[in-house]
């Protein structure tokens, strides 16, 4: 938790900095294993999706509510992961490992796109923090916690297309 903590107030301080920010190849590695998790998503792989959380995850992390360990976010989840009730999309956009270097925070946008019982669809954005962890470095990174800023607001297609795209497909690699 003392990670979680730290590393949620310092996502503040690199808001800024994200955007020219030039990361390492370990950081790298991290940003593809958080495209990997969305990408689970989108092709709606429950297993996939389970194979990124940590066991003892904690989603929601700063909500009254979080879901706590893997079964139980992948029970919250199931509907979003088959797209039933909505479509979520998200990248990384920034990627920092600290001191520890089995502990990294990845932040980036998020789309939540919706369709009412007349057809007619919405949009959400928003920016999503997560924290990874590893064992070793020969361990997979799973996510530990993932949590969010404030409430998504609702904008238009565009808009929403707009802020998932501030993120680059590519990472941006230290040169």
């Amino acid at each position: 938790m003392k990670y979680f903590a730290a590393l949620m107030l310092l996502a503040c301080a690199w808001c800024a900095a994200a955007q020219d920010a030039k990361l390492s190849d370990e950081e790298c590695t991290v940003w593809a294993r958080e495209r990997s998790f969305a990408n689970t998503v989108e092709r709606h792989d429950t297993q996939a999706f389970a194979e990124h959380v940590h066991p003892g995850a904690v989603f929601g992390a700063a909500s009254a509510t979080p879901q706590r360990g893997r079964d139980v976010i992948l029970k919250a989840w199931q509907s979003i992961i088959d797209g039933q009730q909505v479509s979520l999309r998200w990248r990384p956009k920034f990627v920092s490992i600290g001191s520890d270097p089995n502990v990294a925070i990845s932040r980036g946008p998020f789309v939540i796109s919706s369709k009412d019982a007349s057809g007619v669809a919405s949009y959400k954005i928003g920016d999503f923090v997560s924290v990874w962890v590893r064992k070793d470095p020969k361990s997979p990174w799973k996510v530990l916690f993932d949590g969010g800023g404030p409430p998504p607001a609702t904008v238009s297609e565009a808009e929403a297309n707009q802020h998932l795209q501030s993120a680059p497909d590519e990472c941006p690699r230290h040169d």
